[in-house]
């Protein structure tokens, strides 16, 4: 259904267009062109992409806020970029109390001259921006509440399901990838990330959607797709990667980690979602698979993951849980993990734990003494290795964010 708001903006841009003989177009805060008049003329390259794709180009994007747009509360002028097939204009921010809702955009250099009358066109148009920016967050918020539904299963994975066909979301055939990111990153700046338009689709990539959400403390984004959806949502999640930094104060500053599932249809939601979680979390632990990481190249780590969640006590043995009682840099469970992750290569690890090699050959003979097993043996080191890993996954806090779903699931 078409909301009365679009054709008020509509018809407050062709009027203006008719009153200046100029062609008027009305974009979001974000760039996505929301209203356009005919042309007189005046457009230039930028222009015409924009009403193709409904998106202004990167880099044309990046010359016109270099202006300020962004912070100004009145008119900006823009100086013609030839390089970018960009001519002049004048952007009219339109603001609701100081709250930018979008720009109204003229193509001339003297385009002074006619801001009494754009004024009043501005004035009117940031009720029906405001009225648009409401019904907008209201829908965003609809979708997050059945994408979380979907994925946490139980009695609501039904009608969520049916709901996201229903109004078009997911096609009835689809299948769907789950990306989630870790949880140094910002879980609203990567659901924000991925509602923003994508622009025109890519060549040769393939035809996906994005659904965002957050559960817990991560972001979430839902991708379907009906061809080669596993590729596309690898596409989705390295864009989100380089667009979403981690929050301030996190460990360390490198991107974000984000995981994706396998491919499957929609009544496997919630164990795509598992598969997702636990891929975030093996993309941030161990570098070599960083940051960007799917399921089924976990490889044997997956299956250790999943049994650590279901059966924690099978991989913790009590050699390991003491190793773990005195935590930190220096801890003997540390030390070992260093150690066994350099394939038991001393000078590697003496160089990563920034201690001599006789400290770490003193600590090693520690670790064999409190566990009574042989770093020499292979079964032994095996076990440690593992174990080590298995304790590093259960205090993630990872468990007790599935079990938390999978209690909701049940319960609802």
């Amino acid at each position: 259904m078409i909301q009365p708001y679009t054709d008020a903006i509509q018809q407050l841009v062709d009027s203006l267009a008719a009153r200046l003989h100029h062609s008027v177009a009305v974009d979001d805060e974000r760039g996505s062109l929301i209203a356009s008049s005919r042309h007189f003329g005046d457009e230039d390259k930028i222009r015409i992409d924009v009403v193709l794709s409904r998106r202004l180009p990167a880099p044309a994007a990046a010359y016109l806020y270099s202006f300020g747009l962004a912070t100004s509360d009145k008119p900006v002028s823009i100086p013609a970029n030839p390089s970018l097939g960009l001519k002049a204009r004048r952007a009219y921010p339109i603001r609701d109390h100081r709250r930018l809702l979008g720009y109204l955009w003229l193509i001339d250099d003297r385009a002074e001259r006619f801001d009494e009358l754009v004024a009043e066109c501005v004035a009117q148009l940031a009720a029906r921006l405001w009225e648009r920016s409401h019904h907008i967050a209201e829908e965003e918020q609809q979708r997050r509440v059945l994408v979380t539904d979907l994925l946490r299963g139980g009695e609501g994975l039904t009608r969520a399901a049916r709901s996201l066909v229903e109004r078009g979301l997911v096609g009835a055939e689809d299948e769907i990838v789950v990306i989630v990111a870790d949880p140094a990153t910002e879980p609203d700046a990567v659901a924000a990330s991925a509602a923003e338009p994508a622009g025109p689709p890519v060549r040769d990539e393939p035809d996906v959607r994005t659904l965002p959400a957050v559960l817990g403390n991560r972001g979430v984004v839902l991708v379907s797709g009906q061809h080669e959806v596993e590729r596309g949502a690898a596409r989705v999640a390295e864009a989100l990667r380089r667009s979403v930094r981690p929050e301030a104060g996190a460990a360390d500053s490198r991107d974000g980690c984000f995981g994706l599932s396998n491919a499957g249809r929609l009544d496997r939601a919630p164990g795509l979602f598992r598969q997702a979680v636990l891929a975030s979390f093996a993309a941030a632990e161990l570098p070599e698979l960083a940051p960007v990481l799917s399921w089924r190249d976990t490889g044997f780590y997956g299956p250790l993951m999943l049994a650590a969640v279901e059966a924690p006590d099978l991989g913790v043995t009590p050699e390991i849980a003491a190793l773990n009682a005195r935590r930190g840099t220096d801890s003997l469970a540390h030390t070992a993990e260093v150690f066994l992750d350099a394939a038991g290569d001393t000078s590697t690890a003496s160089e990563q734990l920034m201690i001599h090699r006789t400290t770490l050959y003193y600590r090693l003979t520690q670790i064999e003494n409190s566990t009574g097993w042989d770093l020499k043996n292979g079964r032994d080191r095996l076990t440690l290795h593992l174990g080590l890993k298995v304790q590093r996954l259960l205090d993630s806090g990872i468990p007790a964010l599935l079990r938390r779903e999978d209690a909701h699931g049940r319960s609802s």
